[in-house]
């Protein structure tokens, strides 16, 4: 077994980093289309020099079976769900303090996940602004699962935010394992900082708890790699005047771990980058992002990999 331990750092190009396209809000303008969904969207369109766009998708009605056949549905009906859909959309953002009624706002027909990430990157936006629905199985848009199957059919990055996301979030923390991805998150995150805002690296080693001298070795040499990547990357980041970008490292799996340390340090923020090596991983989008979006209870910000 080999003592070397090798993290290596992939620099993000400026290409990659779309900043300055439009920020794609999704809603379907429910009552569960809260505040906070505009509020972040204000957030980074600011932050990211991008215009505003509104999004709503409506799911096809299913044809009805009736015996052998199936009876499809007339498309009036699909279109006045899209009207109604409208209209729910319009009324929420002119109620929204948050909200302005000069933004554009479409409503598209079929998969949600699918025709938000493809409105994205068809209109080169820098992000998606989601919500994270909790405890109620009837959420449309705004819910969990559909922002991680969008996550899974995204090249942009999404920032899901529940009820109780801050206007100016002043403590995040990145998921950092080094990637191209995660860099980027660290980036990103770092411009939705308020100013005198902490921005905390955080990188999950693994729990070491075997005894032989190779796992020694080798882990005290992991260790020894630890500082000059956490300091490369910190020279790569633009931080901005009186923002605080501080380096963790703790121990364990990296899901519980990333989600004990925002709760013990009252982060309004995890940012998390994801990985697609393979076709399966493409469709689990990845443990840490997954696990972390269906827990946290802060805003998530998911930077997909190329």
């Amino acid at each position: 077994m080999s003592a070397t331990a090798q993290l290596p750092v992939v620099s993000p190009s400026p290409a990659s980093l779309a900043i300055g396209g439009p920020i794609l809000v999704a809603s379907d303008g429910s009552a569960l289309s809260h505040e906070a969904l505009f509020t972040a969207a204000r957030l980074a369109a600011s932050a990211f020099g991008g215009a505003l766009e509104v999004i709503g998708v409506c799911e096809p009605m299913p044809g009805v079976a009736a015996g052998m056949d199936v009876l499809p549905v007339p498309p009036e009906l699909d279109e006045a769900r899209r009207a109604t859909m409208l209209e729910d959309l319009q009324r929420s953002v002119n109620i929204s303090a948050a909200g302005d009624p000069h933004w554009p706002i479409s409503v598209l027909v079929g998969s949600p996940p699918r025709m938000i990430a493809m409105e994205a990157e068809h209109r080169g936006a820098s992000l998606i602004v989601m919500g994270i629905g909790r405890h109620n199985p009837l959420d449309r848009l705004f819910g969990t699962e559909t922002t991680l199957s969008t996550l899974r059919e995204s090249h942009v990055p999404i920032l899901a935010v529940g009820p109780n996301f801050p206007a100016s979030p002043s403590n995040a923390l990145v998921g950092l394992d080094f990637s191209q991805a995660s860099i980027q998150a660290a980036h990103l995150a770092l411009r939705l900082l308020t100013q005198g805002g902490r921005l905390t690296l955080v990188h999950v080693r693994p729990r070491f708890e075997h005894p032989s001298a190779d796992w020694q070795a080798w882990d005290a040499d992991y260790g020894r790699t630890l500082p000059p990547l956490f300091e490369q990357v910190g020279s790569q980041l633009d931080t901005p005047p009186g923002v605080t970008v501080e380096t963790v490292t703790v121990r364990g799996d990296p899901a519980p771990a990333l989600l004990a340390f925002a709760q013990q340090s009252n982060a309004d923020l995890i940012a998390v980058g994801t990985q697609r090596h393979s076709f399966i991983e493409r469709l689990v989008v990845g443990s840490v992002a997954t696990r972390v979006l269906r827990t946290a209870r802060v805003g998530v910000l998911a930077v997909p990999g190329k």
